[in-house]
């Protein structure tokens, strides 16, 4: 008797496959009329077949666009809609995968239906009582950017999974929790204050450890145990900042406490090192990013493109958040940049700028020695996040002057979302019909997989910064503003360039490896007769290639709509955003010229890294710190553990009570 294959992709019955075909382009005609009336509404272009008082329909969008609770109902959604989800799957995988997707896209069209009440202010819902303290939510542009593009990303994912998710088993399971991380995020990133912002950050931790974990070999197992480990640590290490932060001022609530902070000694660094360590877990930050490398290659290809491409940055959010939130004072308050009240804001900024450099140099030197593709661009997650981190440095280090850091940090979260998920869902196209992650074995595939060396090229361009796609206008800024530090700042962020320059050319250096490796050359002989594209996949890799390039020949959209709203709600000067954000240029010759020679760097760097071996260094064992410090630090914390536990459990038993 032949074996059940568990690997091999699901086969729908045939006379049900052109009635499948019907009833989802119909769904999908539906919802892209439903968007497109939406987002009018959104955005302020009702359609005037809809001004009729009559019209049921406009009434009806109107009305939901007005809902006071909406981003409750945002975040509960999913939260409430991955158990209906895994429920129906155990009737019909087919009804199930169809829910996920609408589920998804209706979470992001309310999504979308709150930019007129961000726009004209904070929308904002509580719900009190909840554990003594109450559930708060509170969209303000800043928030609003982390939900859209958690919701843009979440749903291509979905779609991209309803074909990808065929060749992995326990598929009801995976989306339970997958919803319930979706919720997690939402609630993360629209909470009002940090009790909210902790509860739902959690319920992001222990969700997503069910996608890292979900394959239940041992190398998921093990990475999944390191991912809980660390997001546990994470967790204690917000919770106690939380009860120092409750204690000294009496709020958890995100609003200016600068000058309480003031007064509180030493307290006030250990509880900064605290959110900074907690929120830098999550964020990949260097020397926390040991489960990062571990949990993107062995987690489900959608998991790891939602992993990169959202959840890592809620821990950048968190320490943007609270920087400017609550370390930094109000303008109305300070007399210069010298004055007491941005110490601590400053000497944050000042310690996060160099953790993000360091995280981007040793993160895309590491990403140049792997051969496994998916290892190599968990690395460059990391490095990609010490751009952002830097950035978050820079926008708490100059304070009022801070606004290119902020602007920088905040672009390239939306634009290293679209295309870091891309490059993994290309990565896992072509591990789906070669079953091979090694890049050195791979080779000629762009014969095979034409669609899918196109997008991959594209998001290619992104990541490197190439001018006309989307990472070329968020690295613009990041690099203005490490400029912008050495000239308002300290004279040792001359070297932050150099450090930022070096960087971006092995970016280069990597990409041209990975394209050139796997789409290039010689296709070897087994994989001439492997299948070609898949529909839902080729949808969603092609709905994030379009977003780049659209990001990249209209980079002001962004800024306008969205980074520049956000920033002047915080203490940025106004004269400094006019000046020098609104209606920037991007396209100057000094910035075109620099990526040229990054370009070429990076080439050179390909060329004499092939010739010289220089992709296989082998790093000594005391350089890994996971060997050297965490592993030890797990032991002594298990051995403290249960010898603290025995001996209390002896005393207790040979005590007479």
């Amino acid at each position: 008797m032949k074996a059940k294959n568990i690997l091999a992709p699901r086969k729908l019955f045939p006379d049900f496959f052109c009635f499948n075909c019907v009833i989802v382009f119909v769904i999908y005609i539906i919802m892209l009329v439903v968007l497109i009336l939406a987002s009018s509404v959104g955005f302020g272009f009702l359609p005037e077949i809809l001004d009729g008082p009559r019209n049921i329909i406009g009434k009806f969008i109107t009305l939901l666009a007005d809902f006071k609770p909406l981003p409750l109902l945002v975040v509960f959604l999913p939260l409430f809609g991955g158990p209906i989800e895994a429920l129906l799957g155990k009737r019909s995988e087919n009804l199930r995968d169809t829910m996920v997707v609408n589920s998804t896209f209706i979470t992001f069209l309310l999504i979308l239906l709150m930019y007129p009440h961000v726009v004209q202010g904070d929308l904002a819902y509580t719900i009190p009582g909840v554990m003594g303290y109450g559930l708060s939510f509170k969209v303000d542009m800043l928030s609003y950017i982390m939900a859209v593009t958690s919701g843009i990303l979440w749903f291509f994912v979905t779609i991209y999974a309803h074909d990808y998710m065929g060749i992995e088993r326990h598929r009801n399971r995976f989306y339970l929790w997958m919803s319930i991380t979706f919720g997690g995020i939402l609630g993360t990133v629209m909470a009002g204050d940090l009790f909210t912002m902790f509860l739902f950050f959690e319920i992001m931790t222990f969700s997503s450890y069910m996608l890292v974990a979900h394959n239940q070999s041992r190398e998921s197992m093990l990475a999944g145990n390191s991912y809980i480990f660390m997001g546990v640590a994470g967790g204690l290490c917000i919770l106690l900042a939380m009860i120092l932060l409750y204690a000294h001022t009496g709020t958890l609530e995100f609003v200016p406490l600068a000058a309480e902070l003031q007064n509180l000694g030493w307290i006030k660094y250990v509880m900064t090192a605290l959110f900074v360590v907690g929120f830098g877990i999550k964020a990949g930050m260097l020397p926390l990013h040991i489960w990062l490398p571990k949990a993107h290659p062995v987690a489900p290809t959608p998991a790891s493109a939602l992993l990169s491409g959202i959840l890592i940055k809620v821990g950048a959010y968190g320490i943007l958040r609270l920087s400017l939130s609550i370390f930094m004072p109000n303008l109305s308050e300070i007399t210069g940049f010298t004055d007491p009240l941005w110490i601590v804001s400053k000497n944050l900024g000042f310690m996060i700028i160099w953790m993000g450099l360091a995280t981007m140099a040793v993160g895309v030197f590491l990403a140049l020695q792997q051969s496994n593709m998916k290892k190599m661009l968990a690395y460059h997650s990391i490095s990609q996040m010490g751009y952002i981190i830097m950035g978050v440095g820079v926008a708490s280090y100059l304070g009022y002057k801070g606004g290119m850091g902020f602007a920088g940090s905040v672009y390239h979260i939306v634009n290293h979302a679209l295309f870091k998920s891309l490059l993994f869902m290309v990565v896992g196209l072509v591990y789906l019909r070669t079953h091979e992650l090694d890049m050195y074995k791979l080779g000629g595939l762009w014969r095979k997989l034409p669609f899918t060396a196109l997008v991959c090229l594209i998001a290619a361009l992104g990541i490197t910064g190439m001018p006309g796609f989307n990472g070329f206008a968020s690295k613009s800024l990041l690099h203005h503003a490490i400029i912008e530090a050495y000239e308002y700042g300290h004279p040792s962020f001359k070297y932050a360039e150099i450090v930022f320059t070096a960087v971006s050319a092995g970016t280069v250096c990597s990409f041209i490896k990975l394209f050139g490796l796997v789409f290039l050359g010689k296709c070897p002989d087994k994989y001439k007769n492997i299948e070609g594209e898949k529909g839902m996949m080729d949808l969603a890799m092609g709905g994030l290639a379009i977003l780049i390039l659209a990001i990249g020949h209209a980079p002001n959209f962004l800024m306008e709509r969205f980074i520049i709203p956000s920033a002047r709600t915080f203490t940025y000067e106004a004269a400094f955003i006019d000046k020098y954000l609104v209606n920037i240029n991007f396209f100057n010759y000094l910035e075109l010229i620099g990526m040229v020679w990054v370009y070429a760097l990076g080439a050179l760097v390909f060329v004499f890294g092939m010739k010289l071996n220089l992709f296989h260094i082998h790093m000594y064992e005391w350089l890994d710190i996971e060997r050297s410090i965490y592993r030890p630090m797990y032991r002594g914390v298990v051995s403290a553990s249960k010898g603290f536990t025995n001996r209390y459990e002896l005393s207790i038993i040979n005590s007479d009570v």
